[in-house]
């Protein structure tokens, strides 16, 4: 086992029918051979080389980008239009610019195949450039203009060998000044209809050459008043709430790429580029940033989101995300489409597609785990401003109690103590009720709240029980 496969993964898990052809340029690949000691888990990796070069560009007077339709059409070159040096790292087919998701089971196999021993618990991880053995993932359509491009591709299962992932992802590039914006769709069409829990996503995930190795962002409590950035250099995986929606990674003369995500607070970065930080595209040195945000991965669902690049001087990246509307300051969830970033924790919906309501089954799916939690995303909102919240929902139970706790930054996770919750009276009856919660003066909500989740506290009742989710929101009638 080599680094490079290694700290991606570390990165994404601590912290998502049609027939397609595949593109006639790429060669057939070998016959699958399972590794000569698959339960070791310190058998090196196959020694396969990387697929050749095959690059598309667009560019104007600020930016150069580069996809690679030999990588999945993942983005493989990014530099300003003043450098010909490249930012993106190309060690193996798990680095570039691109999309990793994940969903069970675990492990996962499929066609006869097991996955690689030291990467048997990923699951289903379809990733957009190919595979641990760097089979390439299939193109199935791309265009190209002067400023945008587009592509369509079949990506492979990570730890197994040359297998395409049942689902199609999409992606939409387009330069704007010192900009990049990236639209995401990943189409699943999975057989298997298990709902699995909610996994972290590699949303995208950005694997930088070594020379850029200063990890910056702001994750203070007074966001969008240009407070002091955190900044280290660490091969520690490290979570960062970027209160700012933003994370970076600069050279050692303050320049480099910035993560944009409206609306998104939870990120990671790495350093993997140390003692050296030299190093260039095909070098297993590099460092690491990602948004990672919690998903369930429909078997039949989509899977969408969409970024921004900025290339410049941290005041360039942190000008572009304050030029930007603001994240919500409370609570403004409607479920009509999708999820709203929600997840859950020991619980199941009733699936894709998302109409009008999150129709959650309100009880454990395990029972042997103490309770279950439906979550939402991450959030920045300060208690002071949010005296009252507004569930709108139906529960069919016994249970005549449920329960709203919060999270605060400092917390490492929720904490069921009497300072992170309140209980609120439901009507089991089955129909439609918007329950008013008066949270101001209660002890514990004050600061800044960065995360909500409702349960059932009354374990013994919820066999059967039901709650179909409306919305979640800061006034009545929102």
């Amino acid at each position: 086992m080599t680094l490079a496969p290694f700290y991606r993964y570390v990165c994404c898990a601590l912290i998502g029918v049609l027939t397609l052809n595949c593109s006639s340029d790429f060669p057939a690949t070998a016959p699958y051979t399972p590794p000569s000691n698959p339960s070791d888990p310190n058998t090196p990796p196959p020694q396969f080389p990387l697929p050749p070069t095959k690059r598309l560009y667009i560019s104007n007077d600020k930016v150069k980008l580069g996809i690679d339709l030999n990588m999945g059409g993942a983005i493989t070159y990014l530099s300003e239009a003043s450098s010909s040096e490249n930012m993106i790292n190309n060690y193996d087919l798990g680095r570039q610019l691109q999309t990793s998701l994940y969903a069970g089971p675990y492990p996962y196999s499929v066609n006869g195949k097991d996955p690689v021993y030291v990467w048997r618990n990923l699951g289903w991880n379809p990733v957009q450039t190919g595979d641990y053995f760097n089979h390439p993932a299939r193109i199935v359509s791309y265009q190209q203009n002067q400023n945008q491009l587009y592509v369509k591709t079949v990506p492979l299962i990570w730890p197994i060998f040359d297998e395409p992932a049942d689902c199609v992802m999409e992606h939409w590039m387009e330069l704007k000044d010192n900009t990049v914006h990236v639209r995401s769709r990943t189409t699943v069409y999975r057989t298997d209809a298990t709902q699995y829990e909610a996994r972290t996503q590699e949303a995208p995930c950005i694997n930088m050459n070594a020379p850029w190795y200063r990890l910056v962002s702001y994750v203070g409590s007074q966001p969008f008043t240009n407070g002091a950035v955190l900044e280290n250099t660490t091969v520690d995986n490290n979570y960062r709430y970027g209160t700012e929606n933003w994370v970076a990674i600069l050279n050692q003369q303050g320049r480099g790429l910035g993560l944009y995500r409206a609306n998104e607070f939870r990120f990671a970065v790495n350093d993997y580029s140390i003692p050296t930080r030299v190093g260039g595209e095909y070098a297993i040195e590099s460092t690491y940033m990602n948004s990672s945000p919690f998903a369930v991965i429909d078997h039949n669902g989509l899977y969408e989101y969409d970024y921004t690049l900025v290339l410049g001087s941290l005041d360039d990246i942190r000008q572009f995300a304050y030029s930007q509307p603001r994240p919500a300051t409370a609570p403004a969830y409607r479920f009509t489409q999708d999820r709203q970033g929600w997840y859950y924790y020991n619980a199941k919906d009733k699936g894709w597609p998302i109409q009008n309501e999150l129709n959650v089954y309100w009880q454990r799916a395990d029972t042997t785990k103490a309770n279950f939690r439906v979550s939402s995303p991450l959030v920045f909102w300060r208690a002071g401003d949010l005296p009252k919240m507004y569930v709108r929902a139906a529960f069919t139970t016994k249970a005549t109690v449920a329960r709203l706790v919060w999270r605060k930054p400092e917390d490492i996770d929720f904490y069921d103590v009497p300072e992170r919750y309140i209980d609120f009276p439901i009507n089991g009856d089955g129909q439609v009720h918007t329950y008013e919660l008066s949270l101001s003066g209660r002890s514990g909500w004050d600061g800044v709240i960065n995360q909500i989740c409702l349960l059932n506290p009354q374990n013994n009742l919820e066999k059967g029980s039901i709650m179909r989710l409306l919305s979640v929101t800061a006034t009545p009638n929102q």
